[in-house]
């Protein structure tokens, strides 16, 4: 019992320690996995939709189980595999559109371009000739559709005959819907006609509708349907979610982008008062009046953790070259096993926003790099 309580202390004691620390707020630029600075005007072509190798995957009608008549039809449309590749055309022309780093010609236009192709013209030429740098392709390899009745028993404690035990009182009925999705893209340097990047993305999203429920009565039972439509909801919602999770990742592998973090700052140990305002401040965003405070006293009192924390500073304030060298010059005067993660953390971040600003100027370093063909698998 004693080592229990002691334990629950101690896991408090950490709660409130952490709850109370004082953060701060970095933003870094973050290179794309993909060095494209030679190739940023991109021609961008409609997503090709899926095919179905056996016409309707699924029934026309979904059975209510044997013992319900809450049947319905089915949700699948003819039109959805359509619906979904007009849906990634869209979200893909976005996400790069929102990188505000490509000049873009719009699916419409580079797809008439692709057409010419069946009377023989040089598709990438053509491209080339209209000042673009690359063609994105995609398309949806891979979809699949499930949808099912399922019912689950609702179990509750009644008392009979001065007797409590636990009973199925009623059982609902859920109509399941599932929907897999792969999205594969590939970015093409026009001039070479090589592959830049080859990508694919499978997720799958599960949706629950309550169709009705059966209530026991000591006589039998009856049944309430709850979903008064007798179509089931579209599966389209759902393939339209996990195109939305892949967006932020394509543009991601593709430009440059900014990444915010919450770093927390080194207690005031030894307690210094003087430092109290300066914790304050960096808790307000004002960095630069916290940045002086903790650089000043650090400067008198070498207090290590003013000068962590005015490190910290001069990386919130965008000034990641001096906080690099501030807290270089705090490790080898403390050897501070925290300031040493500091500094390495500090140090690849640096590294990794004068790569993200090679590419935005256009300074090539492809580094060994060729094709690149990867995965990016979230479904279990």
């Amino acid at each position: 019992m004693k080592h229990m309580l002691r334990f629950v202390l101690v896991a408090m004691m950490v709660f409130l320690l952490t709850s109370c620390a004082t953060t701060v707020t970095v933003r870094h630029l973050v290179p794309a996995q993909v060095d494209l600075s030679g190739q940023r005007s991109l021609a961008v072509a409609s997503t090709d939709a899926f095919r179905f190798p056996y016409g309707r995957p699924l029934s026309p009608w979904i059975s209510g189980l044997q013992e319900t008549d809450f049947t319905l039809s089915s949700g699948y449309d003819t039109r959805l595999a359509t619906q979904v590749s007009e849906s990634a055309t869209s979200l893909i022309r976005e996400a790069v559109d929102n990188t505000g780093y490509f000049t873009v010609l719009p699916p419409k236009v580079t797809d008439a371009y692709q057409t010419l192709s069946k009377t023989g013209e040089d598709v990438f030429q053509l491209l080339l000739d209209k000042g673009m740098k690359a063609l994105l392709t995609s398309e949806i390899s891979y979809m699949d559709v499930d949808e099912s009745i399922v019912g689950r028993d609702v179990r509750q404690f009644v008392t009979e005959g001065g007797k409590t035990y636990e009973k199925v009182t009623s059982r609902e009925y859920y109509l399941v819907q599932k929907a897999t999705l792969t999205l594969t893209y590939s970015l093409y340097d026009l001039a070479s006609k090589h592959i830049l990047i080859s990508q694919s993305f499978t997720d799958k999203q599960e949706r629950e509708t309550k169709v009705g429920i059966r209530t026991y009565t000591s006589d039998g039972y009856q049944d309430q349907r709850l979903y008064s439509s007798g179509y089931a909801p579209s599966f389209l919602p759902l393939f339209q979610t996990i195109l939305d999770r892949f967006s932020s990742t394509i543009s991601r592998q593709l430009a440059p982008y900014y990444e915010t973090k919450h770093l927390v700052l080194m207690p005031n140990k030894p307690k210094l008062e003087i430092a109290k305002d300066a914790y304050t401040w960096a808790e307000r965003g004002e960095y630069e009046r916290a940045y002086d405070r903790f650089a000043s006293i650090y400067q008198s009192s070498h207090q290590l953790s003013a000068g962590y924390n005015a490190a910290l500073m001069l990386e919130a304030l965008g000034r990641l070259p001096e906080a690099v060298d501030l807290m270089n010059a705090l490790y080898n005067g403390s050897g501070s096993p925290q300031a040493y993660k500091e500094l390495l953390r500090m140090q690849q971040t640096l590294s990794q926003e004068e790569k993200a600003q090679r590419q935005i100027n256009g300074d090539q370093e492809r580094d060994g790099q060729g094709v690149t063909m990867t995965q990016f698998v979230t479904m279990e």
